[in-house]
């Protein structure tokens, strides 16, 4: 994941969060839409080597569905009536050595702008992405920045639907892709797409009213979080093994809103791809320090973190990293974990686990 990629998500969602918090207040929403956009853009080559994948641009297509929140739960007040959804989509990577990509990507929606005659949204997913070349020694060398045909789709859409009718807007908007797989096979430098879209959203159901009663006062608790995560991950040369990687972590976080915690915790690593990398090495583990910040949506969160080694004797990589995914809190005390650990520049690996709440 690129430096760019990680700043873009903590800068709009905190951005979306805190400073456009004061939305004027609807009288109804539509329990659901349908979408269809295309798009029109173009690969970013972050790599020297890649012109020679960039040979044009880069036409797609999608449809979504979505599902509008009005107000039922307070985590909806606090998000000012967002959305969650999903979509299908397609990409063409205008060249034969990149081939196509097809994705799945839940999303989650946040209002920036409502009113009778726009609605403006900033919209961010997560998925699985299928693309049908890959870097191949033999046979497909030129193409050095995916190696493998299922890896992570982000999506980020900020998007402006404009009033035709009741139940049909016009949407435009720009859009950023990305396409890797957490290391689990290199090469894996990754595919950047940005886009111009432009579409139709067809609004579903009868208008819902929305509730802007208000919740009693909110208990600023403090929550304890136990949580591993693991995946396995290969380094230079090229088709060679694959390495065990797990992070133990520790973090302690005060709610300061409905829809937001902050704090701070503490991750063990074991990566075995150290050793790799350094034969000289005589432990693959690290301990680090992090600062943390959790969106929440009711059952599901983002969870952005910050870290910091205070133990690392591989001292290689850079001494800090971020962390970034989704969590969903499956029972009362049991948390499904999908994160992925970069050090700014290059994903590290992907964190696929669950955790516990002590309280």
């Amino acid at each position: 994941m690129r430096p760019l990629l990680f700043r873009l998500i903590a800068l709009l969602l905190f951005f979306n969060g805190l400073v456009l918090k004061p939305l004027n207040a609807q009288l109804w929403v539509y329990p659901g839409a349908v979408g269809l956009r295309g798009g029109y853009g173009f690969i970013i080559a972050h790599k020297k080597d890649m012109d020679q994948l960039v040979t044009g641009h880069i036409p797609q297509f999608e449809i979504s569905w979505r599902r509008n929140y009005s107000g039922k739960k307070e985590w909806e007040k606090h998000h000012r009536y967002p959305n969650t959804g999903f979509a299908l989509q397609w990409v063409n990577l205008n060249n034969p050595k990149t081939g196509h990509a097809i994705s799945f990507v839940p999303y989650v929606g946040f209002p920036i702008l409502k009113n009778r005659y726009i609605d403006a949204n900033l919209r961010v997913g997560t998925g699985l992405g299928l693309l049908t070349k890959t870097f191949d020694l033999t046979e497909n060398r030129k193409n050095n920045v995916i190696s493998s045909r299922l890896n992570a789709a982000v999506d980020f859409l900020v998007s402006a639907n404009w009033k035709v009718s009741r139940n049909i807007w016009l949407m435009t908007g720009v859009s950023f892709t990305h396409y890797s797989n957490a290391a689990f096979k290199i090469p894996n430098a990754g595919i950047n797409i940005a886009s111009a879209n432009a579409g139709v959203t067809v609004n579903l159901g009868r208008p819902v009213t929305v509730d802007h009663n208000r919740f009693p006062v909110l208990v600023k608790d403090w929550q304890w979080l136990v949580w591993t995560g693991i995946w396995l991950k290969e380094t230079n040369p090229v088709n060679g093994s694959k390495y065990f990687a797990q992070t133990l972590s520790l973090n302690v976080m005060r709610r300061f809103s409905i829809g937001g915690l902050f704090g701070g915790g503490i991750d063990l690593m074991y990566d075995r791809s150290l050793q790799r990398r350094d034969p000289d090495l005589e432990s693959p583990i690290r301990a680090a320090l992090t600062g943390a910040y959790e969106i929440q949506f009711g059952k599901l969160s983002i969870p952005l973190q910050l870290g910091f080694y205070v133990y690392d004797p591989f001292k290689k990589d850079l001494f800090m990293y971020s962390r970034i995914g989704w969590r969903y809190r499956a029972g009362k005390r049991l948390v499904l974990n999908m994160t992925l650990k970069s050090h700014m520049a290059v994903a590290d690996y992907a964190e696929m686990g669950f955790g516990y709440l002590i309280r």
